[in-house]
């Protein structure tokens, strides 16, 4: 997914001696360590729903559905990392 990856590579920041500190910051860890469990999770559901549903719009719905749980999620951690990586 291309927002799963634009999200990971800003979560990684641009690879500077600063934000590489700030990346070995135990919050800034915890925060991407969620943020990985939560793709992972979302794959795995994604997955399981691919291979379960038949095709149809119930499907369609569900893996709808389940897109928009994920991005929801991932909104609070992504926004709390965007502000620590803001003020360093």
């Amino acid at each position: 997914m291309t927002d799963q990856k634009a999200s990971s590579a800003a979560a990684r920041g641009n690879g500077n001696g600063f934000n590489e500190a700030l990346e070995d910051h135990p919050l800034v860890k915890a925060l991407c360590s969620i943020l990985k469990g939560l793709d992972e999770q979302y794959e795995r559901e994604r997955q399981n729903l691919i291979m379960t549903l038949p095709d149809t719009s119930a499907k369609d719905r569900a893996l709808a559905m389940l897109v928009s749980q994920y991005f929801q999620r991932r909104e609070n951690y992504l926004r709390e990392l965007t502000v620590l990586r803001e003020r360093a």
